[in-house]
């Protein structure tokens, strides 16, 4: 239990609750399971255009005006409840000196260890930016606690950035979670909100321990239109019930060709899939910002992952997936609540297992929000150059530009 547990602290957190949707935002029982010391969210872009580093922290501050939750910290509610408190100062906008080459000649593992990084505990900023100018644009490493939001959050952000730097029109975020007062400093948040580390439950600070002890690698595998016509021309031969989607053929050639090399010492994978319910819930707008997905599970044996062909795990893939897709399944999981999305941890807990790194992929469809021309911002202002992921293994689907998708595959291997 917290030290200041009293009398005294209920009653300043009672007080404080009544803020609840003005400064205060409560965090959903799945973010304070999940979230709280776990590795942010980052995303890696390279800003093409001719502008000024000051004139992009700038358009930065504005868009946080807008996406106010980008600017909040941490604060402990109770022994097993957290909050975002909205803040005038909690993101981190970190300009660094010029480098002089281009990014090209640049290890972008140099560049992202510059970078500052955030961590999801209390009276931590939850929004950081690094921007470091090149000879050929400004290097920008975004790194977002996923206590804020999921991954689309972060790309409707940057979408929303680049337009406000451009001086275009874009689409409002969700006024479902967003702050609908004014933000304080956060010398002013109550201390006994921010305890440290050390007064944590045993659980967070064990995530925290243990948030990097594992390098990463990454590789990227490009997709041709040609592979992808070919394989959906293979099942309507086969006269496949159902249209199979670009993502499920290439997480299925993904598996096959990397699932032995990024999971070597397990005969089964379980294949997790992110259902974004913004697509498939009816109460929840396609503009919300924060977590508002759940995974769909696929289970598969290596022996079958070896046997079976791209388009027979692509249609695996596409059945369990087309289950909890549905609205039905949607209102069972997630309810929309005042303060934002909720889900139902019961039924996927009795549902499915725990995510684990020796036998779990991760597989994220982004391309959608990543092709920036879809956005109305064009390959000339920038390009996502990669995505850090909370997790140690998976397969990221990006587009970089109409016609070329990219699998960003994540390993705990280094790949040969």
């Amino acid at each position: 239990m917290m030290k200041t547990e009293t009398g005294d602290h209920k009653d300043k957190t009672a007080a404080w609750e009544k803020r609840f949707g003005k400064d205060v935002l409560p965090l959903s029982k799945f973010e304070n399971d999940y979230f709280i010391g776990t590795s942010p969210i980052e995303v890696f872009f390279l800003y093409k255009k001719n502008n000024a580093i000051m004139k992009m922290k700038e358009s930065l501050l504005k868009t946080i005006e807008h996406y106010n939750l980008y600017s909040s910290r941490l604060i402990m509610m109770d022994e097993n409840k957290f909050a975002l408190q909205y803040c005038t100062d909690g993101t981190v906008a970190n300009p660094l000196p010029p480098v002089d080459a281009t990014f090209d000649s640049m290890n972008i593992d140099d560049l992202t260890k510059r970078m500052y990084h955030v961590q999801t505990l209390p009276g931590e900023p939850l929004f950081a930016v690094t921007g470091i100018p090149l000879k050929d644009g400004i290097f920008a490493g975004i790194s977002m606690s996923h206590a804020v939001g999921d991954g689309i959050s972060i790309l409707l952000f940057l979408y929303a950035w680049m337009c406000i730097s451009d001086g275009k029109d874009f689409l409002r975020p969700s006024g479902q979670r967003l702050f609908k007062g004014t933000p304080i400093k956060s010398d002013q948040i109550d201390k006994s909100l921010i305890p440290p580390l050390s007064e944590l439950r045993k659980g967070i600070q064990n995530q925290v321990n243990n948030v990097n002890p594992i390098k990463t690698y990454t590789k990227n595998e490009y997709f041709s239109d040609v592979f992808l016509n070919n394989i959906k021309q293979r099942a309507k031969a086969d006269h496949v019930k159902y249209e199979i989607s670009n993502h499920q053929i290439m997480t299925a050639h993904l598996l096959k060709k990397y699932s032995d090399h990024i999971l070597p010492n397990t005969d089964k994978i379980i294949l997790r899939s992110p259902i974004n319910l913004r697509d498939v819930h009816p109460d929840i707008d396609p503009m919300y910002i924060g977590s508002a997905n759940f995974n769909s599970f696929t289970e598969f044996t290596k022996d079958e992952i070896h046997q079976l062909s791209i388009l027979e795990i692509a249609c695996r893939m596409k059945e369990s997936m087309m289950v909890m897709r549905s609205e039905s399944y949607a209102r069972k999981t997630a309810y929309l609540s005042d303060y934002g999305v909720e889900i139902d941890t019961e039924v996927l807990k009795n549902e499915h297992p725990p995510y684990s790194i020796e036998t779990n992929i991760v597989s994220s469809n982004m391309t959608h929000l990543n092709d920036l021309e879809s956005m109305f911002v064009g390959p000339e202002t920038g390009s996502v150059l990669g995505i850090g992921l909370v997790i140690q293994t998976g397969f990221t689907m990006l587009k970089e530009k109409s016609g070329r998708i990219v699998a960003q595959i994540t390993s705990r291997y280094p790949f040969t």
